[in-house]
């Protein structure tokens, strides 16, 4: 009987494999050959799922916008209020994981400098965010909701490189975040 292979399951254990080959090397780290080590399967099993360097590269970062997006409407339980600032303060790499997380995205970002793919895909992950924090925004009350979240949004990302050099202690960024997020929060 054949073996049934989850080929979702196997794109993402592909996409880790690339993360940690950047996290570790950087994105011109990135091979085939590599990430096939770190990931302990053949390199052909590798171009199965994707026929250049640059499309596995590609599609390890859609695999990551798709990931934060998961991570983010696990939990939408909350009032607004709070899962803006969730949204918000969830840019800020408090844990060392997170850092890395944050490099990676970082690594993506600067490579879309030169990947025209790759700049549409970080393009469609900040408006993303900013049309999230906007909509949480609008329902709270907040008059001209698009404006006021891109000045989180971007507020938090400049925050978090900040962070990430060691130029600014998280808690400090987190503080400095929460007061931007009371005072454009209505009552």
């Amino acid at each position: 009987m054949p073996k049934l292979v989850d080929h979702d399951v196997r794109r993402r254990e592909i996409a880790q494999a690339v993360w940690a080959v950047i996290a570790e090397r950087g994105i011109e780290g990135v091979t085939l050959r590599s990430v096939a080590a770190e990931a302990g399967i053949s390199v052909g099993r590798i171009q199965h799922y994707h026929a250049s360097r640059e499309e596995l590269v590609r599609d390890s970062c859609r695999e990551l916008l798709k990931a934060a997006t998961q991570r983010f409407e696990a939990v939408d339980d909350a009032a607004p209020g709070e899962r803006l600032r969730r949204l918000v303060l969830g840019r800020i790499p408090v844990a060392r994981e997170f850092a890395i997380g944050t490099s990676i995205w970082l690594a993506y970002e600067a490579k879309s400098i030169d990947d025209p793919v790759i700049a549409d895909l970080v393009q469609q992950g900040h408006a993303g965010g900013v049309r999230e924090a906007a909509a949480l925004l609008d329902e709270c009350g907040v008059a001209d909701a698009p404006a006021v979240a891109l000045r989180l949004m971007a507020t938090a990302e400049g925050l978090a490189v900040r962070v990430l050099v060691g130029g600014l202690e998280p808690r400090a960024a987190t503080a400095l975040l929460e007061d931007l997020i009371t005072e454009v929060l209505p009552g």
